[in-house]
Formats: C-alpha cells, sequence, structure tokens
C-alpha cells in the first residue's frame, strides 16, 4: 500500500512540475506587455507558481517519508520473522524460476 501511495505522489509531482515548467514558458512568452490585464494574469501566474513550487516540495518531502517508512517496516519485518521472510524470498525464487523453465520448455523467447 506504501509503495502504490508513493509511486502515486511521485507521479503527481512530476506532473506538478511539468506543470509549473509549462506556466514559467507561458509568462515569458508573454514577456512585459504592458497591457494591465495582462500584468494581472502575469500577476495571478506567479503566483499560482508560487504555490506550486511550494506544494511540490511538500509532495516530494511526503515521498521520502513514506519510502522511509515503507523500508523501515520492511526491515522490522525481517528482522522479526527470519524464517518467514527466507521463505518468501525462496518461494517467489521457485515462482519464477518455474516461469522462466516454462518458458524455454515451450520455446517461448526467454528474458534477457
Amino acid at each position: 500500500m506504501l509503495e502504490n501511495t508513493s509511486a502515486s505522489g511521485a507521479a503527481l509531482a512530476d506532473e506538478l512540475r511539468n506543470v509549473v515548467s509549462q506556466a514559467e514558458e507561458l509568462l515569458r512568452a508573454l514577456g512585459d506587455d504592458g497591457d494591465a490585464a495582462m500584468a494581472a494574469l502575469r500577476e495571478r501566474v506567479h503566483a499560482s507558481i508560487d504555490t506550486a513550487r511550494l506544494r511540490l516540495g511538500d509532495l516530494e518531502h511526503e515521498a521520502g517519508r513514506m519510502t522511509q517508512q515503507a523500508t523501515a517496516a520492511a526491515e522490522t519485518y525481517v528482522r522479526e520473522n527470519p524464517w518467514t521472510a527466507v521463505a518468501i524470498g525462496a518461494g517467489l525464487g521457485l515462482l519464477l524460476g518455474g516461469i522462466l523453465i516454462g518458458r524455454r520448455r515451450h520455446g517461448s523467447p526467454t528474458v534477457q
């Protein structure tokens, strides 16, 4: 669950970074037009960019915190249940090995 949330947060941060970049390009394209309406629009866009940057920083901090929590939880689980962790690893190894052997046996191309 934490992994999905971290991935979602990272995707959201990338999208927000893209929006900020596009807004900055728009401001550069607008230039220093003297029209009052354009000046007001420029101010609103600047304010939105500043807000987006703050939010992006918050998202990146939260994603880092959640990653640390997931890592700590996994380490704690492995320390408290070492044989269960070994069994899970072995089971996954057998499963993946069986899949690869089955692909080779049926003439499917192998992953390289």
